[in-house]
């Protein structure tokens, strides 16, 4: 047990040592505002005040976690001790800053907030955020914070046993369109079909015919590589399913197609299956309900996960929805544009209202690397994109943190623009498995027919 002493005991201060020290640590905690009995303890504490322990962990406060409401907040971003830092309050040893409050102001996302300049399609803009400005995007800087939390706390409790951590992976992948050519229904067959003949695209037309006329399957229908290929790293993975009205933005097949149903089914037999709420849902708010109850008729289950299509995340908004529908899980906290991690956290932590100022019944499970801000926004390569892989998960295995990543089904379709990027998946699958205890079972999927 860790015992931390404060003056003022708040909802935020709470919730943000519920987040370090039992999320990202595994440890219990305990606050306490008795200074004598504080003093008196032979276990691990930490001074959250401006009084002053000799032979502990001092933190001076900011105001941050002693406030309720939301302020035009802009840190100042300095090195301290190999890592960036804010929120100086004083020039002690250990902490110079108030790593709680920081910590803070990241994982509950203060700067989405607060004024910014959006994207074209209303999202949380990657380049305005303190980590891409202050350059620590690709570090989880919250889980470096508590693991130097903890190695300072070990040296002084040589007797403590500590809890350990271990790395984890989880292989996340949204069905945006669960075929390219097939099941579209006559005018979308026909739009397509026209467009490639108008862009000359010889090879994608010979594509489209063979897959029409039943002699090659449907590139984005690969669900039973992808099956096999799990099976043989033992990979967790999850699945998103656009199930809403067709638009701009959606273009899955409609929601009763027998075969769209078919795989849907045969994915939820093994693997957990959440909704992959629409565009068109953050404006229409009937809908996302609508498509909660479509899937949860198709699985026979419950659905309690979720991410966003195009990450449409509002952070006042959003979850607030989401709870009322009973999500308990969400994915969207990560950037499609760059990778990295967006509430600088590579750990699961459950969620914080900054608007009543309270934590809400779900969790957050960030993720930090999607394969279109690899291929289609960086524009990297195979090789490339591998090596980016390699870093960014050497980051997380240093905090024993979990990895989660984002693919598509469209992805691992080896055709068009992704054709080879079965091999940077299996690689990413191949590191991970090197790091991770794995569970096999035996396998209860039913290969897809062909044809």
């Amino acid at each position: 047990m860790i015992t931390i002493f404060t003056e003022t005991k708040t909802k935020r201060l709470q919730y943000t040592l519920q987040v370090i020290f039992k999320q990202v640590l595994g440890e219990e905690f305990s606050i306490i505002a008795d200074w004598d009995r504080f003093q008196k303890l032979d276990l691990p504490k930490i001074n959250y005040s401006k009084k002053k322990h000799e032979g502990i962990i001092n933190i001076k406060p900011h105001t941050l976690l002693f406030e309720t409401d939301i302020k035009n907040i802009k840190p100042a971003v300095s090195a301290h001790d190999g890592l960036p830092a804010f929120f100086f309050t004083s020039k002690e040893t250990y902490f110079p800053y108030d790593v709680f409050a920081a910590a803070f102001y990241l994982f509950s996302r203060y700067e989405e907030y607060q004024e910014h300049k959006s994207d074209k399609h209303g999202r949380f803009n990657v380049y305005e955020s303190i980590a891409y400005k202050e350059s620590f995007l690709e570090i989880p800087v919250v889980n470096l914070w508590a693991q130097r939390i903890k190695t300072i706390l070990q040296k002084q409790n040589q007797g403590y046993l500590f809890q350990s951590q271990a790395f984890s992976y989880v292989s996340t992948i949204d069905i945006d369109m669960a075929f390219t050519f097939k099941n579209k229904g006559l005018w979308r067959t026909i739009g397509g079909f026209t467009r490639e003949l108008l862009n000359l695209n010889l090879k994608k037309i010979e594509k489209y015919v063979k897959v029409i006329q039943g002699k090659e399957e449907d590139p984005f229908n690969n669900f039973e590589y992808q099956h096999q290929i799990h099976q043989r790293y033992g990979t967790k993975a999850i699945y998103f399913v656009l199930i809403g009205d067709y638009g701009k933005y959606d273009k899955n097949i409609n929601f009763e197609n027998e075969d769209f149903i078919d795989i849907i089914q045969r994915l939820s037999s093994n693997y957990p299956v959440g909704i992959h709420p629409s565009y068109s849902s953050n404006k229409i708010k009937k809908s996302l309900d609508k498509e909660i109850k479509r899937l949860e008729n198709i699985i026979l289950d419950d659905v309690v996960l979720s991410r966003q299509h195009f990450l449409k995340l509002d952070i006042r908004e959003t979850y607030k929805a989401l709870v009322k529908l009973g999500i308990k899980e969400d994915h969207s906290i990560g950037y499609s544009e760059l990778p990295g991690f967006r509430a600088s956290i590579c750990s699961a932590y459950p969620f914080f209202d900054l608007d009543k100022n309270e934590t809400l019944p779900i969790t957050v499970y960030p993720f930090c690397l999607m394969d279109v801000a690899l291929n289609r926004f960086l524009k990297l390569g195979k090789a490339e994109s591998i090596k980016r892989i390699e870093k960014l998960m050497a980051e997380v295995k240093k905090v024993n943190g979990s990895f989660i990543s984002v693919f598509h089904n469209e992805s691992l379709s080896d055709f068009d623009n992704w054709r080879g990027w079965r091999e940077v998946y299996e690689k990413m699958l191949s590191l991970a498995q090197s790091e991770q205890d794995t569970i096999h079972s035996e396998p209860r999927y039913k290969p897809l027919e062909m044809g």
